[in-house]
């Protein structure tokens, strides 16, 4: 039996979905559907039918799914073995971690369920980011804390050596447009509720906002390890945010078929090696 036609059927089987399976599988919804009748010929039963506007499985379909699943995904883990793992990684980590070898590294998605569908969907082997998941099938570990800090331009009109919460809610700010948990940064790592911030501009990249920030009289926050990095170059001063917030706690997630993989552990207990150098 082909083994394309199982991988495309248990796609469908996750995701009740001949659209979000094709999208997964990078194929076309035709061929989606091609396979799924070519097996059904071969089983000599039904393994969709129509429920409403999508599809449900049936008996057989969850029959040859608890058969297949364990299999394909050894099948699977071997295969990926040949190359490197792809990890999406927070912009804050990417300069400690971007020499290990073996790996892919894209910096990650500024949508929190991009990250989950991707490492669901198996797009992705490794998540390095601030969210945490309850899903059963992910796991995750904290890798490391790092303080968050403010930045502003060295020769700043109004603000020296020193930043008083007063100061910080009088100017005005840079933003990242990512947020987790439906919160903004400083909103995630406060322990109460704050008064908002005035934001003047938003950005996607923490190394725009600082770079706005060297050429501008507004606000910016990053890690401090990230901030230190960039600071001297750039003209900037680091203060600590005159708010009590709690460390960021960054956390590596990956699937929890991948849990006792033997290039993925090794992988993993890279990436944490590196980061420990630099704390």
């Amino acid at each position: 039996m082909d083994l394309n036609l199982l991988t495309t059927f248990l796609a469908v089987y996750k995701h009740s979905s001949i659209t979000v399976a094709s999208e997964q599988l990078d194929i076309s919804q035709p061929a989606v559907s091609a396979a799924i009748k070519r097996l059904e010929s071969v089983v000599g039963k039904a393994l969709f039918v129509r429920e409403g506007r999508g599809i449900t499985p049936t008996g057989a379909a969850v029959s040859l799914a608890n058969k297949i699943e364990d299999p394909l995904n050894i099948i699977g883990t071997v295969e990926q073995q040949k190359n490197d793992l792809k990890v999406y990684c927070t912009e804050s980590l990417l300069h400690f971690v971007s020499q290990v070898e073996g790996v892919s590294f894209t910096e990650a998605p500024l949508e929190e369920e991009e990250l989950f569908d991707a490492l669901t969907a198996q797009k992705v082997d490794i998540v390095i980011d601030v969210l945490s998941s309850k899903k059963h099938s992910l796991i995750e570990e904290t890798i490391v804390d790092e303080e968050p800090v403010c930045l502003t331009r060295i020769n700043h009109p109004r603000i020296g050596e020193t930043l008083s919460k007063e100061e910080y809610f009088q100017e005005e700010h840079i933003a990242l447009k990512i947020k987790r948990a439906n919160m903004n940064t400083v909103e995630f790592l406060s322990e109460s509720d704050i008064e908002p911030r005035k934001v003047r501009i938003e950005t996607s990249s923490i190394s725009s906002m600082l770079i706005l920030a060297s050429t501008t009289d507004y606000i910016a926050a990053s890690t401090r390890s990230f901030a230190e990095m960039l600071a001297p170059a750039l003209g900037l001063r680091v203060h600590p945010i005159p708010i009590k917030l709690r460390p960021i706690t960054f956390r590596m997630l990956y699937h929890r078929r991948y849990a006792n993989d033997e290039q993925h552990i090794k992988t993993r207990e890279a990436i944490k090696s590196a980061l420990r150098k630099h704390k």
